[in-house]
């Protein structure tokens, strides 16, 4: 149990600061990200700006839109939150807007003159009557013209509500010609100076990737890429919501944390999740997180990550030869996204040292063998080729879901790296950590003696 919260106390606090299933939408929950946050803010504020926040997926972007919209938009309602499908066209989509923007609007008032004739002369009287003025809606078989004057009218019938909408997963569209469409609109947003903002969000290294070569509609775009976070983002999330319950993690177990999560936002939340549910679920007090509570916030989190991920491990690893998992965690025990042959077997090394003195050792050869094989079709193409000889994970964020699998079985990556680009005590403590930890016991036998 955490100190005497009850259970209700415990889950209103956990799901303030934790959450790993839905986007975050206030800047206090928003971490390491504050000069993006100030670069979207400062562009909804440019007359006929878009936005569009492009980067890995899983590393926040719906978060960061959204929080910003939510602090952009008028109080008197909520952003427009729309999302992309296979076969999402732009009329479509501008309709959804334009139909959102109608919502809850508030009524018109109107003034009628009516003329009354009696016997005992004329008289003119006057009624007041509320109506309602529907948001202009987008004609069968419209152009670009036709939304464009809708939105128009509709940013109108609202002039001072800052209305922001936000148009996640544009990368799932397949039609290059409806993501053309959105370009030429986007010029049209800058052109005609409309004062309703668009925030885009994308799976994607660039812009042009999501718009094409459009190359007159990027003066008008203000385009945000996502990295992953820093260590100190990381940290910081951990301990908000540890101090939020009145705990401490350890420093071992954060850093762990934050290792295993590669920087993805979702795999942090989730790990604190666990962790924190083990705590409170003990009958005993706790006041910090033990071995135990930690291996189990392991395993909880491997059974909870998103399927997609945990079936291309699975595909990728079920093999008759047993040592294409040991291949796969050699390759995620480095900062590098890409790497070559020659860092992968010495990652390979070091990890094998670690286990089992029984557990036969491959020869370089037979690990390019072995690395060739995981970028088939069999194996899920879990990893892709740069070039000759160097390799990465067709998705980024398979890489943090392998270091998680293999802590899973207490063989615990990217110790001697996890601190790149962090400060160096941090990455002399964790290479002291991996160096105290080689020796005859194997790793998967050594529990609780790095925590207790």
């Amino acid at each position: 149990m955490i100190s005497d919260l009850s259970r209700d106390e415990f889950i209103a606090i956990l799901l303030k600061h934790v959450s790993p299933t839905s986007p975050i939408q206030s800047q206090e929950h928003l971490f390491g990200r504050a000069r993006q946050l100030q670069q979207v803010e400062q562009a909804l504020y440019a007359p006929g700006r878009t936005v569009f926040i492009y980067g890995d997926r899983g590393v926040g972007k719906t978060s960061l839109a959204q929080t910003v919209a939510y602090s952009h938009q008028s109080a008197t309602r909520d952003p427009i939150l729309l999302a992309c499908s296979p076969n999402t066209t732009f009329a479509g989509l501008m309709a959804s807007a334009l139909g959102r923007l109608g919502d809850s609007k508030p009524p018109v008032s109107t003034t009628t003159l009516k003329l009354n004739i009696g016997f005992k002369g004329l008289g003119v009287g006057g009624e007041r009557v509320r109506c309602e003025e529907g948001i202009p809606q987008i004609p069968v078989g419209a152009d670009l013209n036709n939304i464009i004057s809708a939105l128009l009218d509709a940013s109108g019938a609202r002039p001072n509500e800052n209305a922001v909408v936000v148009v996640d997963e544009f990368d799932r569209i397949n039609s290059d010609e409806e993501r053309a469409q959105f370009a030429d609109f986007i010029k049209q947003v800058g052109d005609q100076r409309i004062p309703i903002r668009f925030v885009f969000c994308g799976v994607a290294e660039s812009m042009q990737k999501l718009l094409g070569a459009h190359d007159s509609c990027y003066r008008y775009l203000d385009g945000i890429e996502l990295k992953t976070l820093n260590y100190e983002a990381r940290i910081e999330i951990i301990d908000n919501v540890a101090n939020a319950l009145g705990v401490r993690v350890e420093e071992r177990q954060r850093y762990r944390i934050a290792a295993i999560s590669d920087g993805f936002p979702h795999f942090i939340h989730r790990m604190c999740e666990q962790l924190f549910w083990q705590m409170f679920d003990d009958p005993q007090p706790c006041e910090t997180p033990t071995a135990d509570h930690y291996r189990e916030a392991v395993v909880g989190s491997v059974r909870c990550i998103e399927q997609h991920l945990r079936q291309t491990y699975d595909q990728a690893v079920m093999k008759n030869a047993p040592d294409y998992e040991q291949v796969l965690w050699a390759f995620a025990d480095h900062s590098d996204m890409i790497r070559n042959t020659e860092g992968i077997y010495s990652s390979y090394l070091s990890i094998m040292n670690n286990l089992d003195n029984d557990v036969e050792i491959l020869d370089r050869s037979t690990i390019v063998t072995r690395l060739n094989a995981l970028k088939s079709q069999r194996c899920g193409h879990i990893l892709a080729t740069q070039r000759r000889g160097w390799y990465r994970f067709n998705e980024s964020m398979m890489r943090g879901y392998v270091r998680l699998r293999a802590e899973e079985q207490d063989v615990e990556l990217a110790l001697d790296y996890a601190a790149a680009g962090s400060n160096s005590s941090l990455s002399g403590r964790l290479r002291a950590a991996r160096k105290s930890k080689r020796g005859s016991t194997p790793a998967r036998w050594r529990k609780t003696q790095y925590f207790d």
